[in-house]
């Protein structure tokens, strides 16, 4: 939870995903982050 939520930024990765998505890594390296659309969100949901 600190990882993420602490005082720490995030870090940008600089290349984006196939569709366009932004990565995000954690300070520590021990999380990454991607930004999906809406209509990804209905496809993903049944699968977390």
């Amino acid at each position: 939870m600190m990882a993420i939520c602490g005082n720490d930024a995030l870090r940008e990765l600089a290349s984006l995903g196939k569709r366009g998505s932004l990565f995000y890594l954690t300070q520590d390296d021990r999380f990454m982050i991607k930004t999906i659309k809406k209509s990804e969100v209905k496809v993903s949901l049944p699968f977390l």
